[in-house]
C-alpha cells in the first residue's frame, strides 16, 4: 500500500490506520497470534532484514521474538519506538511525522514536545523518553502502532524494528494488522 507522504495527508492517513485498527478484545492467545504473523510477513517481505517484534498489552510483554541477526540494541530500539505510543497515545511514525510537521525537521527537544503537549502530564511523562546529550529525542520513527480495543482507548503497542527505512516498520505492522483483523479490502473487519 502506498501512502501519500505530504505532511497533512500522511498525518490524516495514520490517524485513520488508528481509528480502523482496532480490537473488540485483546488477550495473550491473539498477542501470540499476531506476533506469528508478524514473524512470517517480515520473512516474506524483508527475508535479508532480520527484525525485533514486540507485543504488549497493560505493560505486560506478550509477545516478543528477536530475529537471527538482530543485536540487543534493535531490542532496544522496539523499546524505546513502543515508549511513544504510550506516552502520546499514536503511532511512532505518527509522532515523528507531526514533530516533522511543525517546523522542526524532524528534530525534537524536549521543548519542542512541551509546545506539543496538552497537559503538564504529558510533558512529564514525555520528558523520560530518551534523549541524547544536547536535549534532543532519540527514537521517535514508525515501527510501534497503538494496541486499541474499542470503546476503551489504547492498551498497549505492537513494535518492529530494524527494516531498511523510516516507515517500512509501520507498514510492517500495519500490513499484518489489516490481515490479522480480516481488512485486506478497506472498510472490512472481521472482528466487529
Amino acid at each position: 500500500m502506498s501512502i501519500d507522504t505530504t505532511t497533512p495527508t500522511l498525518l490524516a492517513t495514520l490517524l485513520q490506520q488508528e481509528q480502523d485498527l482496532q480490537f473488540l478484545t485483546f488477550d495473550s492467545t491473539l498477542a501470540l497470534d499476531l506476533g506469528l504473523l508478524l514473524i512470517k510477513n517480515a520473512n516474506i517481505k524483508t527475508p535479508l532484514h532480520p527484525v525485533v517484534i514486540s507485543i504488549t498489552l497493560n505493560n505486560q510483554l506478550l509477545f516478543h521474538y528477536a530475529m537471527p541477526g538482530t543485536a540487543p540494541i534493535d531490542t532496544e530500539a522496539v523499546r524505546r519506538k513502543a515508549s511513544i505510543v504510550e506516552r502520546f497515545c499514536h503511532s511512532s511514525y505518527y509522532v515523528g511525522q507531526l514533530f516533522k510537521s511543525q517546523g522542526n525537521n524532524g528534530i525534537t527537544t524536549i521543548s519542542n514536545i512541551a509546545s506539543l503537549s496538552s497537559t503538564t502530564t504529558q510533558i512529564a511523562a514525555a520528558t523520560s523518553l530518551s534523549f541524547d546529550e544536547s536535549g534532543l529525542l532519540k527514537e521517535y520513527t514508525g515501527g510501534a502502532f497503538p494496541l486499541m480495543v474499542k470503546g476503551i482507548g489504547v492498551v498497549g503497542s505492537i513494535a518492529a524494528s530494524r527494516l531498511t527505512g523510516n516507515n517500512e516498520d509501520h507498514e510492517l505492522v500495519v500490513s499484518s494488522l489489516k490481515e490479522f483483523l480480516g481488512m485486506e479490502k478497506e472498510g472490512k473487519n472481521k472482528v466487529e
